[in-house]
């Protein structure tokens, strides 16, 4: 049984436990827009997820990414799914003037404090691990969900990002457990379930964009938090 043999549960933070109104990648969709660029919500939700597989693929070629690797690659490999002419820094500036402009609010996702709730109750240990801006622990306290997490790690504090297995590993040695006691539920393709997969780390993927899968990996696969309860009860 899944809960027999896991000691440690990792969750990604943006859209996997919390998000923005509007959504963070919508924000990115609206001012994309409004910078001058013909881009649909759901295109770029595609366009991202796509970005983020391929940079693990370009990890997986080196086996080490750092987060200043990550950023550069990032826009780039996105315009081209995207079919966006021109220069990607370019773009990227513009669309950065564009989304100063949009306001947003950050809640907790639906069924994210019940699931909580339950696993803390079933004595897991729980961690967020975030590619993030440095602030993940006051976003958690922002939406109430501080109190339940024992580690909180964010990647620009650390210096390492997913899907590099070593920010994996960075947890589960401080935690003293091996890759099997844990398990990984993210909602990015890349960074979550095959960094996951990479490091080791069995892992749901909280598919709540309806993307179909990148690859022919076998993996556990939910579309909101409210369903994962099922697995440790």
């Amino acid at each position: 049984m899944l809960q027999d043999s896991k000691k440690a549960i990792f969750f990604d933070f943006g859209d996997t436990l919390a998000a923005t109104t509007p959504y963070y990648l919508i924000r990115i969709a609206m001012a994309l827009r409004a910078a001058g660029y013909q881009v649909s919500d759901r295109e770029f939700e595609l366009a991202y997820i796509k970005t983020d597989y391929e940079i693990y693929t370009r990890y997986k070629a080196q086996e080490e990414i750092t987060p200043d690797e990550y950023r550069e690659w990032f826009f780039p490999i996105l315009c081209k799914y995207l079919c966006l002419d021109g220069d990607p820094y370019e773009i990227r500036s513009r669309m950065r003037v564009e989304l100063k402009g949009i306001k947003f609010s950050r809640a907790r996702l639906p069924g994210a404090n019940e699931l909580l709730d339950f696993l803390k109750g079933k004595g897991y240990i729980l961690v967020v691990i975030s590619n993030n801006d440095g602030k993940t622990e006051e976003k958690c306290e922002e939406v109430g969900i501080r109190e339940y997490f024992d580690i909180i790690i964010d990647s620009t504090n650390i210096g390492l990002v997913k899907p590099d297995a070593r920010i994996f590993q960075f947890v589960l040695e401080k935690l003293k457990l091996s890759n099997g006691q844990a398990i990984h539920i993210g909602d990015l393709y890349g960074s979550d379930v095959m960094g996951g997969l990479n490091a080791g780390i069995d892992v749901i993927w909280l598919n709540n964009r309806d993307i179909q899968k990148l690859d022919g990996s076998q993996v556990i696969e939910y579309e909101n938090l409210s369903e994962i309860k099922e697995l440790f009860e």
